[in-house]
């Protein structure tokens, strides 16, 4: 085979090492946004979009969506092709449970914004020709045999071997991006790749047809198939969960299901479900009522993966290389953060090169991208890893999903769809209020954990739709928005604090009613916290300056939100010391 386009050079402003969905959309973005830079795309050998292939990373949340409808260019192909996802939803509990009894968190209608269901294999092969309709040069099948890194402003050197062609190429570039997926070759070439968290394995596997999570529930329980606008449950994202693991099922628009397992292997060990068979033995074991209903059908294919979760001590280099996708971190697959990772290192990554090319880029620049992206990775697998050991708590698990989900809807919304990071104004002006967020963040992850071991595992509910939880569509439409100043982002953040501090003190009261209710007696009337010294230790309280709050009391809307949850007489016990405005 050939080149898709012209003949190879002998050096590029940019060689992108691998041609997954982070390496084809890095291409994309670059040839959008800096038009002129020369780059060539090395496809790897055995490249999963020509075999069909089953790969991770299916689903995309608002974020993801609007990286590859709008800043790549891939919103028609989309909308014609792939399914809108209709959100999470998650199932709490013992999977023996016939499902309508689970409790269930998601929503009861389509998402305001699209997001999609991705048939991965499917979208890799389509992206492939419509950057060759963009000019993009693609190498096709090849092999990268080494990368010598240039330094002090030297040209790097890429050694590519072509198998169509049985032909070995040595190229030159400025930049050099490794997108060669988990063989994280430059990583690994410069001893910086971190060890891989060897609790967290999965395996996956794709069915034909519809495997649809109604189907699993009979027809004559009306009201469950009603809590949900056009019983479309199929859409979304199904989560099915207990303690150490969770069941993932995806529609594809190939008319394929995707099914996975993933857990923590102190709960679960990967040897039970790391074949096919064993994985469908392991659903009839934990899933019996999902195994009844596929038990039977034949997999299309199936993967697994031990051990999938690490991380690297640096991504970005002042020398003008670069990790992006799986060639730089995954945190987890859960909640779906791998194309919103790889988009937010594709712009950081297409920024640096522009500051190149202005003479605007130094070693300050690339450690402090580096920073934040690892940042952005290592919370993500800190808020989500930990909660694995109560994922099957529909109280605990529940309030702490839509506590994640708020902060998504808010700051990783604003962040990613105004660039702040890109930005050194907008970062400066909001970092005041980001550090107190980030600080409340870390009270409440405590808060969850210690909840989490006290419970009294009283409560119970049917269905939360997030989106009906008060305040959260209007934090939803103000935060998916772009091309805010300055200060619309600071009166945006303000509000977000403001209701996030509400938020995290209706939830330390729905913590304290289910596991020591007797101390709801000591608290002041009328009722206002300090959300920074929340937690489930009273002999901490005093200490940690609960009872003395550092702003203004405000209506705190408890019975709206507690009983989303089945605590109705948390509103009872508290109502009367609820300060009114």
């Amino acid at each position: 085979m050939v080149p898709t386009v012209n003949t190879v050079k002998d050096e590029y402003d940019v060689v992108i090492c691998g041609a997954g969905i982070a390496g084809l959309t890095l291409a994309r973005q670059i040839t959008r946004e800096i038009p002129d830079a020369s780059l060539l795309l090395i496809e790897g050998l055995g490249d999963k979009s020509r075999t069909g292939a089953i790969q991770v990373g299916e689903s995309t949340v608002e974020i993801s969506a609007n990286y590859l409808a709008n800043v790549v260019g891939l919103r028609d192909y989309l909308e014609a092709t792939h399914y809108h996802k209709w959100g999470f939803r998650f199932f709490f509990g013992n999977g023996h449970m016939p499902l309508h009894e689970r409790p269930e968190l998601g929503t009861g209608h389509a998402s305001p914004l699209n997001s999609y269901q991705l048939d991965r294999a499917l979208l890799e092969k389509d992206v492939k020709r419509l950057n060759r309709e963009m000019g993009i040069q693609m190498l096709e099948e090849s092999k990268v045999e080494d990368i010598q890194l240039g330094e002090d402003g030297e040209l790097h050197e890429v050694c590519i071997f072509q198998k169509g062609t049985n032909q070995r190429y040595t190229i030159k570039c400025r930049w050099v991006i490794d997108a060669m997926g988990r063989r994280r070759f430059i990583q690994r070439k410069l001893n910086i790749a971190e060890p891989h968290n060897e609790l967290y394995s999965s395996s996956w596997f794709r069915l034909k047809g519809r495997i649809d999570v109604t189907d699993l529930v009979p027809q004559s329980e009306t009201e469950w198939h009603s809590r949900v606008e056009g019983n479309n449950r199929y859409y979304s994202t199904n989560h099915l969960m207990d303690n150490g693991r969770w069941v993932w099922l995806i529609p594809l628009a190939s008319g394929h299901t995707s099914i996975g397992i993933v857990v923590r292997e102190d709960f679960f060990p990967f040897h039970e479900f790391n074949t096919y068979e064993r994985a469908i033995q392991w659903l009839h074991k934990h899933e019996p009522v999902l195994w009844e209903c596929i038990h039977d059908l034949d997999p299309v294919d199936f993967q697994c993966l031990r051990h999938y979760s690490y991380n690297a001590r640096q991504v970005y280099s002042k020398d003008r290389w670069a990790c992006t996708g799986d060639a730089a971190v995954f945190s987890d697959p859960f909640l779906s953060p791998g194309i919103d990772q790889a988009g937010f290192g594709n712009t950081l990554i297409t920024e640096m090169i522009k500051r190149d090319r202005a003479n605007q880029f130094n070693a300050g620049v690339a450690d402090a991208f580096s920073e934040t992206f690892l940042a952005f990775h290592n919370g993500t697998a800190w808020i989500t890893q930990p909660a694995y050991a109560y994922y099957g708590d529909g109280l605990v698990c529940g309030v702490k999903l839509v506590w994640d989900i708020m902060r998504g809807f808010s700051l990783n919304a604003s962040a990613r769809f105004n660039h702040i990071y890109l930005d050194d104004q907008k970062n400066q002006a909001l970092q005041p209020i980001l550090s107190r967020l980030f600080v409340l963040t870390l009270r409440m992850e405590k808060l969850f954990k210690a909840w989490s071991r006290m419970t009294s595992k009283k409560y119970t509910y049917g269905f939360v739709n997030y989106f009906a939880v008060p305040g959260m569509l209007d934090l939803y439409h103000r935060n998916f928005r772009s091309g805010k100043s300055v200060e619309e982002l600071l009166e945006d953040h303000q509000k977000t604090l403001v209701y996030i501090e509400e938020m995290a003190q209706i939830i330390f009261l729905m913590a304290v009613a289910d596991t020591m209710p007797d101390k709801l007696s000591q608290l002041p009337s009328p009722l206002w916290l300090n959300a920074w010294g929340v937690g489930l230790d009273p002999k901490r309280w005093k200490a940690d300056k609960l009872f003395v709050p550092t702003s203004q009391p405000r209506t705190l809307k408890i019975a709206e939100f507690a009983s989303m949850f089945g605590m109705t007489e948390l509103a009872d016990l508290v109502n009367d010391r609820v300060m009114a405005k």
